[in-house]
């Protein structure tokens, strides 16, 4: 997450939430102050716009920039998002477009459970081992949360 004023940034890496005075002081280069701290820090792109290597304090470290749609991307080919094998829930906002189970349902792992639209695409989340659908926590139409749960299977 990151939220700016003016030169005043408010950034949340791994959760922990920083608020840094940030100047590019020259092409790639940027003077941070965090704490009263200041520090200098050489930006150089890397492989991808979403790809870096920052050098801070005389070492580099890569970074990669993992922002919604690509957390979306990377969760397509695992079917349900989430830790919880037993929760089928999307990773990005959208609406529900089908149904594809009932309550009570026997279904086996591959099935594809509900189908939802984000991002202007329709995504199918599928059943990832075999189970009965406990619960329909949405219908179709409803707009959804990111990692809300749509169904739960048991």
């Amino acid at each position: 997450m990151v939220e700016n004023s003016g030169s005043v940034f408010k950034i949340k890496v791994d959760g922990k939430l920083y608020e840094v005075d940030s100047m590019e002081v020259k092409e790639g280069v940027f003077s941070i102050i965090n704490n009263n701290k200041s520090y200098l820090i050489d930006i150089n792109a890397g492989t991808s716009n979403k790809n870096f290597e920052v050098t801070a304090w005389n070492k580099v470290f890569p970074v990669d920039i993992i922002d919604a749609e690509e957390k979306y991307l990377m969760s397509r080919g695992k079917g349900a998002a989430g830790d919880d094998e037993n929760v089928i829930s999307s990773p990005m906002p959208g609406k529900v477009v089908k149904i594809m189970v009932s309550e009570g349902q026997e279904v086996k792992a591959g099935d594809v459970a509900i189908i939802v639209s984000a991002m202007k695409m329709e995504s199918e989340y599928k059943v990832k081992q075999d189970s009965v659908v406990k619960e329909i926590c949405v219908a179709e139409g409803d707009n959804i949360d990111g990692h809300q749960p749509l169904i739960i299977v048991e």
